[in-house]
């Protein structure tokens, strides 16, 4: 069995102050079919909601945190949400003691902080949404040699050879050429699409990107003729459509990465430009209007990543802790699909969904500990 006996980090400073903790509670079952999840009711598009306390046990189980970079849109609510419902879960039946989450709100200097101060309260492992692929090498390292487990979720994977560092990611490459491929056939293989962005230097919108790029060398008769960063928000995403529609004619398809998919059907609708095909992204918001509202036989696809994967990242941290699972270093998490056949089934889903599939802790070492 393998154990991780923690030592004292070489080289850090004295106590940090703490980072900003919250948590929510739930639970969920397994299921096959895309699920839809709704957000915390008081969150606010591109705004952190009010934090509530942190989950604590009493027993003698492990103590993790989870470092997020940003939560002010409703995917990485709901990641936390599954998060905190697979915690308390094992916070119940005594396997995890304590359970917090920090959040950095994009700021790289913070986030490497809260890492340390989750180092210094001796947690036992440490989950962590990265805010870039190289910003947080030297922190992990620092976890690693502390005897803290690392695992990686979301937006890596991260440059790290850190002996102690796990990484759960999509295959982005594969996600965005599904997504993108779809979008140019339905537009006959020529035309100007506009492609959304991320967050600018995450390295999800960085892969999402070159995912992109890749699918289009296919289609030449196809100009990208805007990127638009929108931090995937919806309200971010209709401002800077507004700004640059104006500007651009015939544009025939919209390629996007999450949370913006139904605000680029507000900027056409109030710009009085016919829509064009616009990759969904599973938000509750755009599979009601494309059930509800759309025109008829509108065609596209919805493409996301599954926020499920924040409970996928407690199983596996508890796995790690207990030495009687052979975790690999690197895992790929499914994204979720939405086709013109299914969209029906969500035309009544709250406007915060993340309609992806979930699963249990069984799914997860069956289908990732390959």
């Amino acid at each position: 069995m393998k154990k991780f006996k923690k030592v004292a980090a070489i080289g850090m400073a004295a106590v940090m102050a703490a980072g900003m903790m919250t948590g929510c509670g739930g639970s969920e079952k397994a299921s096959d079919a895309p699920a839809a999840v709704s957000a915390a009711p008081d969150s606010a598009e591109g705004e952190k909601a009010d934090a509530p306390a942190a989950s604590s046990g009493s027993g003698k189980g492990y103590k993790i945190g989870f470092s997020n970079s940003f939560n002010g849109n409703s995917y990485r609510q709901n990641m936390e949400k599954y998060a905190q419902e697979a915690a308390d879960l094992l916070i119940a039946s005594g396997e995890i003691a304590d359970f917090k989450f920090a959040e950095a709100n994009q700021d790289a200097s913070k986030q490497q902080q809260q890492i340390q101060n989750f180092i210094l309260d001796g947690m036992d492992a440490i989950i962590i949404d990265p805010i870039s692929a190289t910003a947080l090498t030297d922190v992990i390292q620092e976890a690693s040699d502390a005897g803290i487990p690392c695992i990686i979720v979301n937006d890596g994977p991260v440059e790290s050879d850190a002996e102690l560092c796990y990484q759960i990611n999509f295959d982005t490459i594969d996600q965005m050429a599904t997504l993108t491929k779809y979008v140019c056939e339905a537009i006959g293989g020529k035309g100007n699409i506009i492609e959304l962005r991320g967050t600018a230097g995450a390295e999800f919108d960085n892969i999402a990107h070159e995912g992109v790029i890749q699918t289009l060398k296919d289609y030449p008769d196809i100009t990208v003729v805007a990127e638009i960063y929108t931090d995937w928000t919806g309200s971010k995403a209709q401002t800077e459509l507004a700004s640059v529609l104006p500007t651009l004619d015939d544009v025939a398809g919209i390629v996007t990465q999450g949370g913006d998919s139904y605000a680029a059907v507000q900027a056409f609708e109030a710009a009085g430009k016919e829509l064009p095909v616009i990759g969904g992204d599973n938000r509750g918001y755009f599979l009601k209007w494309w059930a509800n509202e759309a025109p008829e036989g509108y065609d596209t696809l919805s493409v996301s990543s599954n926020p499920w994967d924040g409970a996928t990242a407690v199983y596996v941290a508890c796995d790690i802790l207990s030495g009687e699972y052979n975790v690999p270093k690197d895992m790929v998490h499914p994204f979720g699909v939405v086709t013109a056949d299914e969209v029906k089934n969500f035309s009544d889903v709250a406007d915060e969904d993340i309609c992806c599939p979930t699963y249990d802790r069984e799914w997860v070492r069956e289908n990732l500990y390959k």
